[in-house]
């Protein structure tokens, strides 16, 4: 688990986009990233399987955050993350292995017509690194727990994941509760991710069902 939260954290320091950002935006960046994502055992997702978080900047509003399995298709998986953009939400439509390997990315709002960004027949442009994790150090710590997030309570396992970088001696905290009632398994010991804490931002389960379905539908192949 503690190599999952490095990758995790390491992934987070990647910036797709181009151009000078001041050191500030690139460590709000690299803080939403980083509280906004989830790490999951593609081999243990059932179609169905759906979570959805709440996530809060402090001195911001809450934002909802959604991932669900909505097909199997041989031995690969397609997952939606439904996430806010501006005014609107947008959905990445992603085709896994059960290692968790990208086969396919889409992406597009709910109802839309969505666009191809990522085909494994094809290349990727690499992500710009923004913040160099590579080399950086981690020291995790489990913990049993018991918390109440969204007026539930759940057995958790507390993790708590210190990553150094050894250049400026800088360090990141995050710490995770995971349940083994929640789809969206890290590992199968595990379970789900019920709560994070990043910095200033924090992450909790709003609900989780075995009942979601697809809100964006990928074209025909053109004949």
């Amino acid at each position: 688990m503690k190599k999952a939260l490095l990758v995790l954290l390491a992934t987070a320091g990647c910036n797709s986009g181009g151009g000078s950002a001041s050191e500030k935006s690139a460590e709000i960046d690299f803080e939403t990233k980083v509280a906004t994502s989830i790490f999951f055992d593609a081999a243990l997702l059932k179609p169905g399987d759906r979570v959805r978080y709440l996530v809060k900047r402090q001195g911001e509003d809450t934002q909802r955050y959604d991932w669900t399995a909505v097909a199997a298709e041989g031995t690969a998986i397609w997952i939606e993350n439904n996430v806010p953009n501006q005014d609107t939400r947008v959905i990445w439509k992603v085709k896994l292995d059960r290692s968790g390997k990208v086969l396919e990315e889409w992406v597009g709002e709910p109802g839309g017509v969505p666009a191809r960004r990522y085909s494994s027949a094809g290349k990727a442009e690499a992500p710009r690194q923004v913040r160099d994790s590579s080399t950086a150090t981690a020291d995790s710590k489990e913990e049993p727990d018991r918390i109440v997030v969204s007026g539930r309570p759940y057995d958790c396992t507390r993790v708590t994941t210190k990553l150094t970088y050894p250049t400026d001696k800088r360090t990141s905290v995050m710490i995770n509760w995971f349940s083994k009632e929640v789809p969206f398994a890290a590992t199968k010991t595990l379970g789900g991710l019920v709560k994070r804490q990043f910095g200033r931002l924090s992450m909790e389960l709003l609900s989780f069902d075995g009942t979601g379905k697809a809100e964006l539908l990928i074209p025909p192949p053109q004949k």
